[in-house]
């Protein structure tokens, strides 16, 4: 899953992994909510793709309060799905919902998370502690990794923008 905070939005864009172990074909209807507070606006660029079959249209319904589609999932087999969009920032704070996971009752079985936002802004707090972070040119990068992941919280940042500088001096 990777998280980019870029100007006034915040762009999600991950793979899913959907295991079936039993003999029979799933077929199953998935919200994936957006989050509502007033620090964000509208949720657009929305997508979703079966990696395997990506020329299968995807019954992609929407509204303020999140996407519903369905998944297909053939007997002893895993399905992966794309999916991804932007939301509008108008505060500066971001967030990804996880909690729901725990409606399933079953920890993620591995999960690798960056989030990348430009040199300029700084963190005032993140809900998770990354394992590492790697500098470029005009942003840095968070790296996470978890097994057996159960979140107790959401995937939340709150940042500031740095106010400019002038020849090294403020």
């Amino acid at each position: 899953m990777d998280f980019k905070i870029e100007e006034n939005y915040f762009y999600v864009d991950g793979l899913y992994y959907f295991r079936n172990t039993s003999s029979k074909e799933i077929n199953r209807r998935l919200f994936y909510p957006f989050p509502q507070d007033k620090a964000f606006g509208k949720v657009d660029s929305i997508f979703v793709i079966n990696i395997q079959d990506s020329l299968k249209e995807i019954n992609l319904h929407n509204n303020l309060k999140g996407s519903s589609f369905t998944i297909h999932i053939d007997p002893d087999t895993t399905a992966i799905y794309r999916i991804g969009y932007r939301q509008k920032l108008k505060e500066t704070k971001a967030e990804y919902i996880l909690t729901t996971t725990q409606s399933w009752g079953i920890p993620f079985t591995q999960v690798n998370y960056t989030l990348e936002f430009p040199k300029e802004f700084s963190l005032d707090s993140i809900s998770y502690m990354p394992d590492s972070l790697r500098e470029e040119n005009n942003s840095y990068i968070f790296f996470w990794h978890k097994e057996n992941f159960m979140p107790d919280k959401n995937f939340e940042i709150n940042y500031k923008k740095q106010e400019g500088t002038l020849n090294g001096r403020e």
